[in-house]
């Protein structure tokens, strides 16, 4: 009795102090009420804001932690508060195969919190991923880490037991990362500086190849008819010139497509660390001489353009019988047309042979300039050394010889000296006197008269720039190439190829380094399994295209108006295409991992190794509906093929599961995709999926005869032999690659039509932008402001390097584009037809443009070394006069170009009456201010040259402008608004009807 009155005594102290704890508690806060209000539970916020127990979320956290809604514990993860808020203490689990416990009750907080989570964090990563091209591998890791860990999140009861998983998980991933790093250190090192170097092996390749075919282009056009037709083993007509104009373009394609590659290498190779015999500085500058033979070489190549266009135009390549004039007669055409092409074979057989000296030259100074980088391999004599005599020497001569630069010198210059050759016999076919000694004709002569009167007709001007036009760029070639030796030469003399020696990077290029990785840099994204499909290039245009002006708001004049700068920016990142990229993927994972968050489909999901699934739309997730296409066939038939391969090695090596047989199998089919990895690095993806999924199923067979099934099957996955679990895991593959390709159009397609448009686009902007700054250079050089080229802070220096920094971006813009180009045909047409044709023609004439463009930056270099020569600088004087009249002109093509530019990357009409500025007769202009300026004694100037070079290249974009005007008008249509009268009344009456009825532009 005394114990129960005790008991009931202590009952009545709790009970009081209970009701004066209550009577002193405070009333319920005005969002506590709200919250009940809307039918929440407390229980339920407290989970919510428990994941930022460490951390004052403002006014709010404060608030809810005085109104004993948020406690003020420590951090702790939101799913497990949200498990402990809303599950009953767990009394009994299952030991999954990592020694983590699981929990057996399933929890639908927990399953809802990791779902929310996953999804924001796959969302999130993913629009970095298409921000930063760079970073697609780590973001891809990143993804995949966070697929396992956010699934199997939900099964696990306390925060003890999900870290273990974490640790155990990243553990996997950082031994994977340690065995690939030491091997790829130890066994057969590869490193970035490799890879530079064999993109200059192939350079030196491309450049052979290409002033081989251009020699052999050159001479099919010195004997009969040039274009005579020539039945092929196809049925196709083609004359010997044809077949080697066509060589030549696929010579010309290859080596743009080195060029590019090595551009977009060079940073990595210059921020390594490794042991190797040229630095960063020496690296640049070899790329550098590589570019100064590469654009004349360019240059060269469009002699091919150039004289299609004459054989279009003049009906050079149509049979005789097709080719009736309207104002002559059949005979007179066919005189005509023979007349002009015997004058073009005997002006080509006039430069045979020093073309074919110089061009063998060249050839050499390549050989020799590899030998000397260690690019290629030395040809060793028969019977050992090679005996010189000292008497002919320099006819003994071989790429790799201590004196081998003196005899290119040589070459070079008499191949200079011989070039009055060709003019000489244009001169005599012409009527003109050639002057032996140009110097002394200081007077007008009847023979400059005479070739005012030649050069006035369009004919006889084109031979005559065509000549100098030939022989400017190959003897610039020749230069670029002889400079390329000297180099060899330095390097060689100062000891840096015979030894390697330990390359480190400064400070200045690790400081670019680190800001690289969260910056948008123009680079090759060879290593990306999403680039790596399309072989393109992750190009950036610049500030001048990303930051316009804003018509709604001025620029900030404050702290507070620029903090609401900060704000808006947030809010246009929200609506970009990197964060609708991210919604993509986050769907896409979230379509599949929903299984493994609802009760009756979580067991099934862990069963069926569903993760895979979501790990396949990780790595197949692409940016256009073509590119996904391409990469659900070729995942599918890489995981069909690992399907196969798995099975066939498993049973050869007797189907028992014997190590020591399934490994070498195993082992040898890897190394054979490793192959197919290195000879088609297209098909990177397919060959990834086809290695890891062989890896998984024939891993997982011996892993389970190793432990036993009971330890393999206790994390929940079932178990099952190999010829079940390779069709198991082919489905899952498919049904992954599918669901990623379905969220590639839904809920719309972003094409690779619409990239290719827009990217055409943008690649037109970037070529007014290096039209501007090549007229700028011009300028600068006409007028001699550029300074010392070799001071980095003078004007001509600057503009030297954003005008190498822009042609870089178009060569990779343009191979760009091709990539784009081939994944078209993957893509599913609705409605009318693509105009696949009409984009191809664009890309050429674009592509066309900027060769031009580059040309004549190129060949207007001399006017800034001639200034010592009076007579020289009188000539540049005149035509400095004159380029200041043509000023306009120039910067009508820039604004034509960004009109352009914008129409079509908004597919927006085009204005009326958009017309390209005329061209201008700059030959005729300097003529008439002093006819002797182009006479004969001029001919061997080089500023002569580069003039001629200048006109020739003129022309050409002049033409092609009007060409793509034109593509871009059928395109993207042109806004009309004119009317006519169409019928008019009996007094006053008259009727308006718009051409275009219904339409305010013409389609």
């Amino acid at each position: 009795m005394a114990a129960t009155g005790e008991k009931s005594s202590d009952n009545e102290s709790a009970s009081t102090q209970k009701k004066e704890a209550k009577g002193t508690e405070k009333s319920p806060s005005p969002l506590t009420k709200l919250w009940n209000s809307c039918g929440l539970s407390v229980t339920l916020l407290k989970a919510m804001f428990k994941v930022f127990g460490g951390y004052h979320v403002g006014p709010l956290n404060v608030h809810l932690a005085q109104s004993k809604v948020l406690p003020d514990n420590g951090i702790q993860r939101l799913r497990f508060q949200a498990r402990i808020q809303t599950s009953q203490p767990v009394s009994s689990a299952n030991t999954g195969a990592s020694g983590s416990t699981q929990a057996v009750e399933y929890n639908s907080s927990a399953s809802a919190v990791c779902g929310i989570w996953l999804f924001f964090n796959i969302m999130f990563a993913n629009a970095l991923r298409f921000s930063r091209p760079q970073l697609q591998t780590p973001v891809i890791m990143y993804s995949i880490f966070a697929n396992v860990s956010g699934t199997f999140a939900p099964l696990f009861a306390t925060m003890s037991q999900s870290i273990a998983f974490v640790k155990q998980l990243m553990e996997a991933f950082f031994a994977g990362f340690a065995i690939a790093t030491v091997v790829h250190l130890v066994v057969f090192p590869r490193s970035s500086r490799d890879v530079v170097r064999e993109g200059f092996i192939g350079y030196f390749a491309a450049l052979k190849g290409t002033i081989n075919a251009q020699q052999k282009y050159l001479q099919s056009m010195e004997h009969g008819d040039m274009l005579e037709h020539s039945i092929t083993g196809k049925g196709e007509t083609l004359s010997d010139v044809e077949k080697a104009s066509k060589n030549l373009k696929a010579a010309l394609a290859a080596l743009g497509g080195h060029h590019a590659k090595v551009y977009a290498d060079l940073p990595f190779a210059k921020r390594e660390i490794a042991f190797g015999h040229l630095d960063a500085k020496d690296t640049k500058e070899l790329f550098g001489l590589l570019r100064s033979i590469y654009l004349p070489i360019l240059g060269l190549g469009s002699v091919v353009d150039i004289f299609e266009r004459l054989a279009d135009k003049r009906g050079w390549n149509k049979p005789c019988a097709q080719t009736v004039d309207t104002n002559s007669t059949q005979e007179d055409h066919h005189s005509e047309r023979q007349e002009e092409i015997s004058e073009w074979n005997e002006i080509m057989q006039t430069l045979h042979h020093p073309f074919e000296s110089v061009s063998h030259a060249m050839l050499q100074g390549l050989d020799h300039s590899a030998y000397a980088f260690r690019l290629a391999k030395k040809p060793k004599d028969r019977g050992g050394k090679r005996e010189v005599d000292p008497e002919n020497d320099a006819g003994l001569m071989k790429p790799g010889d201590s004196k081998f630069k003196e005899h290119l010198c040589q070459k070079d210059k008499e191949f200079w000296e011989s070039r009055a050759s060709a003019l000489r016999v244009w001169c005599v076919q012409k009527g003109v006197t050639f002057p032996d000694d140009p110097e002394t004709k200081a007077t007008m002569t009847d023979a400059d008269l005479k070739l005012m009167k030649v050069t006035t007709q369009e004919t006889g001007r084109q031979q005559l720039y065509l000549i100098l036009y030939m022989e400017y760029l190959l003897h610039a070639a020749s230069q670029g190439v002889l400079e390329l030796v000297k180099f060899a030469d330095k390097k060689t003399e100062e000891g840096v190829m015979n030894r390697r020696r330990l390359l480190l990077p400064g400070k200045r290029r690790l400081k670019k380094w680190i800001r690289s990785a969260f910056s948008v840099e123009d680079s090759s994204n060879d290593h990306a399994p999403d680039s790596a499909e399309s072989e393109v290039y992750s190009v950036t245009l610049g500030d001048a295209f990303q930051q316009q002006k804003d018509p709604e708001h001025l620029p900030p004049t404050n702290n507070w108006q620029r903090l609401g700068n900060g704000v808006r920016k947030v809010s246009h990142f929200l609506k970009s295409n990197e964060m609708a990229f991210g919604f993509r993927v986050a769907c896409a994972t979230m379509s599949i991992a929903v299984v493994a968050f609802l009760q009756r489909t979580q067991a099934f999901f862990v069963a069926q190794r569903l993760v895979w699934a979501m790990i396949m739309v990780a790595i197949g997730m692409t940016m256009t509906s073509g590119s996904g296409v391409f990469g659900l066939v070729g995942r599918v038939t890489g995981t069909l093929c690992a399907t196969i391969m798995s099975m066939v090695i498993w049973y050869i090596a007797g189907g028992r599961g014997i190590p020591g047989a399934v490994i070498p199998l195993l082992f040898l089919v890897l190394a054979a995709l490793y192959y197919c990895f290195i000879k088609y690095p297209r098909f990177l993806p397919t060959i990834i999926v086809t290695q890891v999924t062989m890896c998984l199923i024939v891993g997982y067979e011996l892993q389970v005869d190793k432990i036993g099934i009971a330890k393999a099957t206790a994390s929940g996955q079932a178990y099952y032999p190999i010829y079940e679990l390779a069709p198991y895991r082919l489905a899952t593959v498919a049904g992954g690659c599918a669901v990623a390709a379905v969220w590639t159009f839904f809920p719309y397609p972003l094409t690779a039509r619409s990239i290719l448009r827009r990217q055409l686009g943008e690649s037109i902007y970037i070529l007014g932008n290096y039209y501007s700054v090549v007229h700028f250079t011009l300028r600068m050089r006409l007028d001699s402001t550029g300074g010392d080229i070799n001071d980095k802070q003078s004007p001509a220096a600057r503009l030297d390097k954003v005008r190498i920094n822009l042609h870089s971006k178009m060569v990779a813009f343009l191979t760009q584009l091709q990539g784009h180009l081939s994944f078209v045909p993957w893509e599913f047409s609705f409605g009318g037809k693509f105009p696949l044709q009409e984009y191809r023609d664009l890309i050429k004439d674009v592509q066309n443009l900027f060769n031009y463009m580059a040309l004549v930056s190129y060949s207007t270099r001399d006017y800034a070394h001639n200034q010592d020569d009076s007579a020289a600088s009188a000539w540049l004087n005149d035509l400095s006069k004159i380029t200041n009249s043509i000023k306009p002109a120039s910067h009508e093509i820039t604004k034509l170009l960004v009109m352009l530019s914008s129409s079509l990357i908004d597919g927006k009409p085009l204005p009326p009456y958009l017309q390209t500025p005329p061209n201008y007769g700059l030959s005729n202009k300097l003529q008439e201010m002093d006819p002797q300026i182009l006479s004969a004694k001029h001919f061997l100037e080089p500023g002569y040259a580069s003039f001629a070079v200048t006109q020739v290249a003129s022309k050409l974009i002049n033409d092609d402008l009007c060409n793509v005007l034109k593509r871009v008008k059928r395109l993207v249509g042109v806004v009309d608004f004119s009317f006519h009268v169409v019928s008019v009344a009996n007094d006053s009456d008259s009727t308006l009807v718009h051409e275009e009825s219904g339409k305010g532009k013409q389609d």
